[in-house]
This record gives C-alpha cells, structure tokens and sequence, in this order.
C-alpha cells in the first residue's frame, strides 16, 4: 500500500527518517558508560567498559576529588544496511575514596575494558562526631 503512495518504496522512506533522526539527536547525547568499582586491601580497581575505544580516543584525568573518565567512539561514514552501534562522546566522574591516593594512580586498557588502579593510603579511622539537635 505504502509503495502505491510513495513512488520511492517503504525502505527509502523509512531510511531517510531514520537518518533524519539520527542527525538531530547525535551531537547532543553524551553516553555513560558501564562500570564497577572494587576495594582491595591496598588500592582500588576501577573497570570501565569502552568498547570500541582505544588509548587515543581516551583520557583520563584528576580533577579536584574526582576521576574523570572522557572519550570519544567516532562514526565511519560509509554505507550502512543496519546500524544499531552507538556512537559518540562518553564522560564520567567518580568522586574518589577519602583514602585514595592521588599519586600512582595507573590507568591500562585491555580488550575494551580500561582498568584504573587508585592507590590507597592508612588512615586513622575517624570516631563519629555527634551533633547535638535542638528544638526550635
């Protein structure tokens, strides 16, 4: 039915829609990506997942308290029949540990998956400070 409408057929249609759409919706979405952070007795082990991504197209930086994980997935342009890989930038930040160090932080990429290993530091745990409630 659609092709006695349309004199250029359903999927040329439904191609330039989707393509349409596409455009007005890629530049803007920054994507989160997946992680996992684990304790260990003498450092942290942070996992993200960046398929797709190698060291070139990552950074990884200290900002204040925070580690900020950035990068970009860049889109080949050539013809596509299907097209369900996401593409574009990816951003995080983790508020680091209290006994997180911030020196000898490393940072190793392996199979799409990039492995931030944060040094911890002893620290004296600290006793509860108690606050005393009044009434109003």
């Amino acid at each position: 039915m659609l092709e006695k409408l349309w004199p250029f057929g359903r999927n040329r249609v439904r191609k330039a829609f989707e393509e349409a759409l596409e455009k007005a919706f890629q530049e803007v979405e920054t994507l989160e990506p997946l992680s996992e952070l684990s304790e260990h007795e003498d450092h942290y082990l942070l996992r993200v997942e960046v398929p797709g991504l190698g060291p070139e197209n990552l950074e990884v930086r200290l900002e204040g308290d925070q580690l900020v994980i950035e990068g970009e997935k860049r889109e080949e342009k050539r013809t596509k029949h299907l097209a369900e890989i996401v593409y574009g930038k990816i951003y995080r930040a983790y508020l680091l540990p209290k006994d997180a160090k911030k020196e000898g932080i490393t940072a190793r990429l392996s199979k799409g998956v990039l492995e931030v290993r944060i040094p911890r530091e002893e620290r004296p745990a600290e006793p509860p400070v108690r606050i005393p409630v009044q009434e109003a």
